[in-house]
């Protein structure tokens, strides 16, 4: 099956120095961009029957770069991962102007972050130069279908949404459930339909430590997981993932509901 390629935006100037992105009270957008778009392909692959792929986490390649590593078939889809900036509020998202698989992609992407993170919709976009081109050269000039998402704006207050590991995750998640529902890729963890696992999965939690609730709301916290760590995934109730784990120095199980995913298997 054709692979996708989450990527992101900034990181390495064309000119080799760095390319942080828009700015705004000490944050940066490259720095934000790359943890949405890990999430995002963290989550695409723990949960969907197709391999998504990162491009550029650790800011090393240059837009020139991303292009020219895109210009063959080894990707079916590239979806590279912005702040936007400007002072304006919401989420928005370009594609190629003449794909109508890429207008369907960007609308149902900014309609479900818009929904999860409670931001306005801006909508499905196109931007062409005084060519009557696309302007982005993420969209212009790769071979595989390409468009760019402007996940929120960095200098307004939607940055309160993703200036944290758990809005972030939040955000990536919308992301990668948007692009496997145009797909229509098969989620790999799902239930028996009664809101029950048949069987026990392994979990792994993700790069950061991930609080545990007692309730599905996530409103009574009961402990924490730490990074990489194991336990054993018990049931799935609301969509919501039920986690027994063994608390830290003790000969003792803590059982509750964890929002990340995590690698299950």
């Amino acid at each position: 099956m054709s692979k996708i390629l989450f990527a992101v935006g900034h990181g390495k100037s064309n000119s080799g120095g760095y390319d942080s992105g828009a700015t705004s009270n000490g944050y940066q957008e490259f720095k934000i961009a790359r943890e949405i778009t890990k999430y995002a392909q963290e989550y695409y692959n723990e949960n969907y029957n197709e391999n998504c792929d990162i491009m550029n986490y650790n800011g090393n390649l240059s837009l020139k770069d991303r292009i020219n590593l895109l210009q063959d078939d080894t990707y079916d889809l590239v979806a590279e991962i912005h702040l936007n900036s400007g002072g304006g509020f919401g989420t928005e998202c370009y594609y190629h102007h003449e794909s109508q698989r890429g207008k369907e992609l960007a609308e149902e992407i900014t309609k479900t972050i818009s929904n999860d993170m409670g931001i306005k919709n801006r909508g499905a976009k196109i931007k062409l130069n005084s060519n009557g081109d696309d302007y982005f050269g993420i969209i212009r000039e790769t071979k595989p279908s390409a468009i760019l998402i402007e996940t929120m704006f960095i200098d307004t207050s939607d940055v309160e949404k993703i200036n944290s590991a758990r809005g972030q995750k939040k955000c990536g998640k919308a992301i990668a459930k948007a692009v496997a529902k145009v797909r229509n890729v098969n989620d790999n963890n799902s239930d028996n339909g009664k809101g029950e696992y048949n069987v026990t999965k392994k979990y792994k939690n993700g790069s950061t430590n991930e609080n545990v609730y007692a309730d599905t709301e996530f409103k009574n916290k009961i402990g924490s997981l730490d990074k990489y760590e194991e336990c054993e995934c018990i049931d799935k109730v609301d969509g919501k993932y039920v986690v027994k784990y063994k608390v830290n120095g003790k000969e003792a199980y803590k059982v509750g509901f964890v929002e990340y995913s995590g690698g299950l298997s």
